[in-house]
Order: C-alpha cells, then structure tokens, then sequence
C-alpha cells in the first residue's frame, strides 16, 4: 500500500522543537538503534521516465517496499550517508555539516550512476526529520539523534544496469555517546592489521559511501574481535605496505617528522580507495588552524606506511559514530601463527585530546563556530515554509539532468 503522506505544517502546534522524550533513559542508549522506532522518516522517489524528483514528504516510520527485483538488492547500487543532531544548552537542535554529507552523497551518485540529489532537497529532508523527531534528541551531551540518510535503486530490473526508479529516504535514531566518561577516559580501541583482507582498490569504489563496501569487511571484523581486538586497519591492496582505513573509520598518527618535531599524518584520499570523512575533515581544518604548538612540523596528508607507526606517539580514529577514538595498541601478524604489537599506547594522546575537546565544543556549542559547520533546525512550521521552494528545485535538477 502507498506510505500516506504526514503535512510538515501539522506535526507540532509551537513555535519550538519538542523537548526530550520524558521517562526515556538516553544514558543507557548505545550506537544502535536502542529499540526505539522513531516517528517519521523522510521518503523521496525519482522517476527515469518522467526525469525529475518527486520532493516527497515525511511519513511513518516503517519498512520500505521494494520488487525483490530492485536493482539495490540485485546489483548493489545503493549508497547511503551517516549524520548527527545535538541538543544544545538552549533547547535547540542542530546538525554537523551536512552540507558536506549532501556534497559527498552526490559525488557517489555520479558514481553509482544515481540520479544527482539537489542539495536543497537532502538538508530540508534533514531538517524535516529532526523537526519531526526533535522529541527523540537526547538532552544536552547526553547522546545525539543519528540521521541515516539512503539513496538506492528501488525501480524493478532483472538486466545488469541502474534502476529506472531511485528513492531517497532519511530515517533516525537516537544514540548514546560513545565514550560514556568524556574525552580522555574512555579506553583506547586495539586494532590488528589485516592479514588477506583488502577494503578497495585502485579504480573502484573505496571513496564511496556505498552499502557494498561494508558488508565485505564483515568477516575481517568478525576476526579481529575473535581474537580480541577492537576493529581491523586495512592496508593498501597494491603493495600491502601502506595504511588506509580502521574498520570504518579514518586513520590519524602523530609522528616524528625528518627535520624534527612532530607531524599528524592520515592518508589522502586522491587515490580513490578511501572515503573522505566529514569528521577527518573537520580534524585536519581544527589541527592545522589551532594546534601548531603541537604539530611543529605540520599536518600532512600523505602515505601513511606501516612501520612508520612503529615510532609514532599518537594514534587514532575519526568516524560520525564515536567522532574520535584513541588507539591503544596496533597489532601485525607474524609469521603464520604469531602477532606483533607495533605501536602501544596507555590513555589519550595530548593531540587526540585536544582536537576531540575542540570537535566536541563546536558541536555541543561550548564555544563559537567560528567555521559555521552547525546547521539550525527550525521548529516545524518554519520548516514547512520552505517546502514550496524546492519544487522548483527539484524541477530544475532534472531539468538539467535531462540536458
């Protein structure tokens, strides 16, 4: 049956977001979908016949319909993002850049040979959710609502090619904070390098944020945990000498520069095996711009190889879930049966700290935004006021798709 279309105009009667869920116990929340099924989600389709986007609308939450056809369960061609919305000391929400989840959704579309998603429709989609589940964002530093927005090819094919239908949906959760003491005093992860598991290579998809490239590194994780480790770093495919990814995270190293003092070190994302996290961003802008006193000789992007973590001073993990992990410890296999740990570390590095306790400030509104990465939620009928204008949008996208 079709999903039933809820008005943005009619979900509150205030001119505020609603105020956490009462009786609710957010401390006990995870990062995971805690058994909470949050109210509306945000669905959008596109049409390859008719060229253009439906703008779509809110509707209750539930499960999508797709052919068993689909070219998203066939083929693949799915890809999705993954933001946050904090609750700030005044009541108000906003979100971490998704300006930057909406820039790099669209790159994977091209990609993925996707239809191109107007910005303007992915941050209203946002905005829309939060307004509508503002009732599920965790008090103030007491966890964050996670958006998981999806683009797929939901459109019926059974020959090898992208889907005649795209549909566009952002769905939320309310998740807790990752390290339940604060900056400094969660314990550092472990990692171990991955042995025959490879995460992408050149001229594939590895910079996407595709549904694909997760399920691969199911079993590498599985094996890391087994054998007692946090996550798994996968090297580079070509040579396996050189660094790439942490599980699903980027990876960070303080080292010891040539010409003396200290360098942070993560490696690019030219060659297309990496994805180009928004949290890695935003590490590498407030690292260049406030840590100098730290990072004498500098912040650099650039290949990272293995041994060279054998002198590093800090390591750690940047990623929308836990924003900032340190590592405690990075294990290599030795020959057939044995390990060798490479780098050790007890607690967080002065680095690590300082950044994390920067990140976290912008983002709870500790401090200025001085680089203007938090987006405001408006109340819902502020929101809903925007709803016309993206017709327009939407139109002209495919207007120029088409052309």
């Amino acid at each position: 049956a079709p999903l039933k279309r809820v008005a943005l105009g009619r979900l509150a009667h205030t001119s505020a977001l609603s105020p956490p869920a009462a009786g609710v116990d957010f401390d006990s929340f995870s990062f995971g979908l805690n058994g909470v099924q949050t109210d509306s989600m945000w669905v959008s389709t596109f049409n390859a016949e008719h060229g253009e986007w439906d703008v779509g609308g809110l509707v209750p939450r539930g499960p999508l319909a797709l052919d068993p056809a689909s070219t998203a369960i066939n083929y693949g061609q799915s890809i999705f993002e993954g933001l946050k919305a904090f609750r700030q000391v005044d009541g108000g929400v906003k979100i971490f850049r998704p300006d930057r989840n909406a820039a790099r959704m669209r790159e994977g579309s091209a990609r993925f040979l996707l239809p191109d998603l107007p910005e303007e429709l992915f941050l209203h989609a946002c905005d829309a959710v939060v307004a509508a589940n503002a009732r599920w964002v965790p008090p103030h530093k007491r966890g964050t609502l996670y958006l998981r927005p999806l683009l797929l090819g939901s459109g019926a094919a059974l020959g090898v090619g992208p889907s005649p239908v795209t549909t566009f949906c952002v769905y939320a959760s309310p998740v807790g904070n990752y390290f339940k003491g604060g900056v400094g005093e969660a314990p550092p992860i472990s990692l171990q390098v991955a042995g025959q598991y490879r995460r992408a290579m050149r001229g594939g998809a590895g910079r996407t944020k595709a549904a694909g490239n997760y399920a691969p590194c199911f079993a590498a994780s599985k094996e890391a945990k087994g054998a007692g480790f946090s996550e798994t770093l996968f090297l580079d495919a070509a040579q396996g000498t050189f660094i790439e990814e942490a599980g699903a995270s980027n990876f960070f190293a303080v080292v010891p520069a040539a010409s003396g003092g200290l360098e942070l070190v993560t490696p690019p994302v030219e060659a297309g095996t990496i994805l180009p996290g928004v949290t890695r961003a935003s590490v590498l802008a407030l690292a260049r711009a406030e840590l100098g006193h730290l990072l004498t000789a500098g912040v650099a992007e650039r290949p990272l190889a293995l041994e060279e973590i054998e002198h590093a001073t800090e390591v750690f993990c940047t990623g929308t879930g836990a924003s900032i992990s340190s590592v405690g410890s990075v294990t290599a296999p030795l020959g057939e049966d044995g390990c060798s740990a490479m780098y050790e570390m007890n607690g967080w590095g002065e680095v690590t700290k300082a950044v994390a306790n920067k990140l976290f400030a912008i983002q709870w509104g500790d401090c200025a935004d001085e680089h203007q990465w938090m987006r405001e939620v408006c109340a819902p009928e502020d929101v809903a006021l925007r709803l016309s204008g993206l017709q327009h949008v939407a139109s002209s996208a495919a207007a120029a798709q088409r052309a």
